[in-house]
């Protein structure tokens, strides 16, 4: 008998007899929804909690990436750091794209780390020269076999 009442006390239902009439934006913002029928209101809030959610998974998913980014900067301080402490020089680069955006860091006690510009490759960029250089010596062979045919 003892484990039957435990049971229903965990048991809580919530009934709503209507739909709520107006919907809260927060301290003071609330749309009146007295003139909507009862079925699309519940539609209206249906999608207004479904866009909370949604916000709710972003804000999580940046958080993560903020605590994961957190992370990496004290990872590359430390080393950084340890490095300079054992008279090394070093020059440490990283780059991510995350829900919170790009984001380029350069750590180091060297010439390269002091400018704080990181290479092309390193932001990402590709380099194009080998395929300038192999473009002007594909004209050049055109333009000699044009002049040679003659």
């Amino acid at each position: 008998m003892t484990n039957e009442n435990e049971d229903k006390s965990r048991d809580v239902a919530v009934r709503v007899e209507h739909t709520p009439t107006k919907i809260s934006f927060g301290p003071a913002n609330e749309i009146d929804l007295t003139g909507i029928p009862d079925k699309e209101r519940a539609q209206l809030l249906a999608d207004y909690n479904k866009g909370v959610l949604d916000i709710s998974v972003k804000a999580h998913d940046m958080k993560v990436d903020v605590d994961a980014l957190h992370a990496t900067l004290n990872s590359l301080s430390n080393t950084t750091n340890q490095a300079v402490k054992d008279g090394s020089s070093i020059t440490i680069t990283h780059t991510q794209d995350t829900s919170i955006g790009r984001t380029e860091i350069i750590m180091g006690n060297t010439d390269q780390a002091q400018t704080g510009r990181l290479a092309r490759s390193q932001t990402g960029e590709k380099d194009w020269t080998p395929y300038y250089i192999f473009g002007g010596i594909l004209a050049l062979i055109i333009i000699v076999a044009l002049f040679a045919g003659r």
